[in-house]
């Protein structure tokens, strides 16, 4: 098809084969590349990904043969309507095209042991400071989802395989401190009071990918960490509600104390391990005993 007056091609192919017919406009090719150097350790980052996860890896590469390669590309039609045709590319078996967005991707498709197809679009004819302002757009206008958003879905909607490698071993961990948080959301002083997409606007207190690091030192102790989850949801639970009889008024939903703020949420979770250890001395987990 054709885009502002561009020939583009879609198509599907070996990962392995793109890595043999790119290159990168970076500091490794030109001083004055228009992309950042490929970075080895996010390479191996995204193979390891694609070897250990059933995630998947659907965006296509986005590449550019300049106008001074045209000559090597030979197209042949074989069908079409309305605007859009379909039919064979046939190119040479040595770098002539450009990667505009997806060097680490084609980087870590070269370092597989087995070759898997990925999609691929080649914009036809377009000059290098074309495909700089190109990589400048699809690259500066992108977006961060919060780190909240992003745990939510990946503990909602992920497999396991997928947690295991975004926790980095320590899906477990991470989950643990999920499942609390969502517990603590729905009843107590923290009800209805985490964000846990951390969308702007919600006027909650803390947001969940905030209070899950608040909870690590607590969810991997050792001692916490052998306890079953009922215990370990209850402890955190009834902590919580003795903070909110110390200080009722600094933990209730419209004050501007501390409390309620993501650093005074780290600090009271540090000390919690401390509690609980001498709430079991004395014999007496309850709000009370804490």
């Amino acid at each position: 098809y054709n885009h502002k007056g561009y020939p583009m091609y879609i198509t599907a192919m070996s990962g392995k084969k793109i890595a043999e017919i790119s290159a990168v406009d970076s500091g490794e090719t030109d001083p004055d590349g228009y992309q950042r150097e490929r970075t080895k350790s996010r390479c191996q980052q995204i193979k390891t990904f694609i070897e250990q996860t059933e995630g998947l890896v659907p965006g296509a590469i986005l590449l550019n043969v300049r106008p001074e390669r045209l000559e090597q590309l030979q197209y042949t039609k074989m069908g079409g309507s309305e605007g859009i045709e379909f039919g064979t590319l046939n190119f040479p078996d040595e770098k002539f095209a450009w990667i505009m967005d997806g060097q680490h991707r084609v980087g870590a498709f070269e370092m597989l042991e087995e070759d898997i197809v990925v999609p691929a679009v080649f914009s036809i004819g377009l000059k290098r400071e074309k495909e700089g302002e190109t990589f400048n757009v699809v690259n500066s206008n992108q977006k961060n989802v919060s780190a909240s958003l992003n745990f939510f879905d990946l503990m909602r909607f992920a497999g396991e395989s997928v947690k295991q490698w975004t926790a980095k071993g320590d899906k477990e961990t991470s989950e643990l401190a999920y499942k609390i948080v969502l517990d603590m959301n729905k009843s107590g002083p923290w009800k209805d009071r985490v964000n846990m997409t951390g969308a702007r606007g919600m006027k909650r207190a803390i947001n969940l990918k905030g209070f899950i690091t608040g909870l690590e030192p607590v969810v991997k102790d050792r001692t916490f960490a052998t306890l079953p989850i009922e215990k370990e949801t209850q402890l955190i639970r009834t902590y919580w509600q003795a903070i909110e009889k110390v200080w009722p008024t600094a933990l209730s939903k419209d004050s501007s104390s501390v409390l309620n703020k993501t650093f005074g949420v780290h600090v009271t979770c540090g000390v919690a391990i401390d509690v609980f250890l001498y709430s079991e001395q004395l014999g007496d987990t309850s709000a009370e005993g804490m």
